[in-house]
């Protein structure tokens, strides 16, 4: 052993060609085919592999989860203190532009375009608020259906009395939803008993959320009503005005904050609410 490590250290390689030429050099060497099968071996595999595409159910669950990812990223970022500080920038901004148009006499087609900007950002209507209530009540739908936990306990006290009937387990687990439970939790009989006194209560619960939920969506179908109604208004009387006189109605309101906050004390939708309510139309019209 010292003495190959010591022909080693002096540079004697014996038989073996460590040239360029020489078996090493990968031309015709049974090593170089030995490298050339696991390169080809290795290709197939990355192929095989680049071949299997994820099944669709797969692809389905990820997509779900990067849209509520996404979802919950988008809120955060719309009721964040930097946002109203961003909107507020912003809309400082228009109204500068349409300031400086409206002094130098710009054109009505070159200020209309800074007023399409302004209402799709700060209307009522405008795809930002709408976008952002639309959120907004995903986010509420989302958290008034029922956790897993209480799902099960409403849907468990919510059933026939033949469901309560069984209390058997075998021995491999198998048995109704109610004797699983009563197994897995190790329920006494008293205890039993007394769970299933509140099957009235989890029936009313249970139709009382189903309520709510369709109140909430009756809430949105009724935002969307009162948004497309106040975008047809408002888009009549858009007509009736040219973009000049538009950007000094927009500028007078933006500058004259008393006399907007004396507009809050003397008209609110809620004081009309409270002397008396009209539901809104169909047609929201």
């Amino acid at each position: 052993m010292e003495d190959s490590s010591h022909a080693l250290l002096q540079g004697d390689t014996g038989d073996q060609d460590f040239s360029l030429t020489g078996p090493y050099s990968g031309r015709g060497s049974s090593g170089s085919k030995r490298r050339k099968a696991g390169d080809i071996g290795g290709k197939g595999k990355a192929d095989t592999r680049r071949k299997k595409v994820p099944k669709v159910p797969e692809l389905e669950k990820r997509v779900n989860e990067l849209e509520n990812e996404n979802l919950e990223l988008r809120l955060q970022l719309k009721v964040g203190i930097e946002t109203a500080q961003r909107d507020a920038q912003e809309k400082w901004k228009l109204t500068r532009m349409l300031e400086e148009m409206v002094s130098r006499e710009a054109p009505n087609d070159e200020i209309e375009k800074v007023i399409k900007a302004y209402v799709k950002k700060f209307s009522d209507y405008g795809e930002d608020r709408t976008e952002s209530i639309n959120k907004h009540m995903k986010q509420l739908e989302k958290l008034l259906f029922p956790t897993q936990t209480t799902k099960m306990c409403m849907w468990s006290l919510h059933q026939d009395d033949d469901f309560y009937k069984s209390d058997n387990v075998n021995d491999g687990g198998d048995g109704n939803i109610w004797s699983i439970i009563c197994n897995v939790i190790e329920a006494k009989e008293a205890q039993k008993e007394k769970i299933k006194l509140h099957r009235d209560d989890a029936k009313k619960m249970a139709k009382d959320l189903r309520f709510t939920i369709r109140e909430c969506e009756d809430l949105k179908k009724r935002m969307d009503l009162k948004n497309a109604a106040l975008h047809e208004e408002m888009k009549e009387l858009r007509k009736v005005l040219t973009a000049k006189q538009l950007a000094k109605f927009i500028l007078w309101v933006n500058k004259n904050k008393a006399t907007m906050a004396m507009l809050d004390k003397l008209w609110s939708p809620i004081d009309e609410l409270k002397r008396g309510h009209r539901p809104l139309p169909e047609n929201g019209k």
